[in-house]
């Protein structure tokens, strides 16, 4: 898809994907699914397995909040050992839910944080650096 065709989905607010460094190895992508009210965010590591994924919810029309995080592990094989999932609400809950995968464990966890960190504007096209944000 080209520069433009992309714009103009943006525009619309309908779907589209964005690579943010190379094409051929980006360093993570955006997918802008503002139709559904949702902005995604994968981080690749250096073999392209998405590490760490973010899921903002727009709130209305320039905002997004940070609604959960995962973090993966992954084993010699390259499949996926450990999820840990941080799942925050705009009062300040967490639940934290790590689940291993061979042996099966799941474990939860609830806390609370301070959610001002967690809200975004919704991007401009072509500047994702506000939801690209590794370290939260």
């Amino acid at each position: 898809m080209d520069e433009a065709t992309a714009n103009a989905l943006h525009l619309a607010k309908k779907p589209y994907t964005a690579l943010i460094g190379s094409d051929s190895k980006p360093a993570c992508f955006v997918e802008m699914i503002l139709d559904k009210n949702m902005v995604g965010v994968g981080f690749l590591d250096d073999h392209q397995r998405e590490y760490l994924t973010y899921q903002f919810q727009c709130l209305d029309s320039e905002t997004l909040f940070l609604t959960m995080a995962t973090h993966r592990e992954f084993d010699d094989a390259g499949k996926i050992s450990v999820g840990t999932s941080y799942i925050f609400k705009e009062s300040g809950e967490l639940l934290i839910r790590r689940e291993q995968l061979n042996p099966h464990k799941l474990e939860e966890a609830k806390s609370h944080f301070e959610p001002k960190d967690n809200y975004e504007k919704i991007p401009e096209f072509g500047d994702y650096s506000n939801v690209t944000k590794v370290n939260r």
